[in-house]
């Protein structure tokens, strides 16, 4: 099939852009620029807020015990067992506490959010595929330096596209319509 250029109207430099990416005389900026939308990768799941703050408050108060312990000159010598123990072990108690909840409000959140995560995963898939034929279906005039879609490259009622600068390629890849639409016309 021979494509012509939008711009020069030259078939002779026009090849598929997976196929130009196979040319090892294009510059790492070209390249970037043709290179095929990346795969959607793994969710990344953050930590709650209010575990954040929770476990922040254990630590503060954690380090305040820690340090009021080390600075206390008291005797106890004259006080009961439970009293000295309760002293002692007293300080981790309330930092333990938050820990404790901050820790359970992180893993039920997590839990929450990577499920939510997992059932988006059909529709992000759905998507890349779309861009990947859609970058698939795109051509890269060497003699201009532009990218284009043929008519019907994409759907076969798809008008050919004009000559598209390198720079916008990707753009056009990731929304999905570059050569469902002409300029100048709106989309139907």
């Amino acid at each position: 099939m021979a494509v012509a250029c939008p711009q020069c109207a030259a078939p002779d430099e026009c090849v598929p852009v997976p196929q130009a990416l196979a040319d090892v005389r294009l510059d790492g900026g070209v390249r970037a620029l043709l290179a095929p939308p990346p795969e959607p990768g793994p969710v990344r799941i953050r930590m709650h807020t209010a575990s954040i703050v929770l476990l922040s408050i254990a630590g503060a108060l954690l380090m305040l015990g820690i340090v009021s312990l080390l600075n206390s000159t008291g005797d106890l010598d004259g006080y009961s067992a439970a009293y000295r123990a309760g002293r002692i072990f007293g300080v981790f108690l309330l930092p333990g506490i938050l820990a404790a909840v901050g820790l359970v409000v992180h893993a039920k959140s997590r839990e929450k959010r990577t499920r939510a995560a997992e059932q988006g995963l059909p529709e992000r898939q759905a998507l890349w595929q779309r861009h990947i034929r859609v970058w698939q279906a795109g051509w890269l005039c060497r003699r201009c330096w532009v990218a284009f879609f043929p008519a019907g490259s994409v759907r076969p009622d798809a008008p050919a596209s004009a000559a598209i600068p390198l720079a916008h390629f990707p753009s056009w890849v990731m929304a999905g319509v570059g050569p469902l639409t002409v300029p100048g016309q709106a989309q139907g």
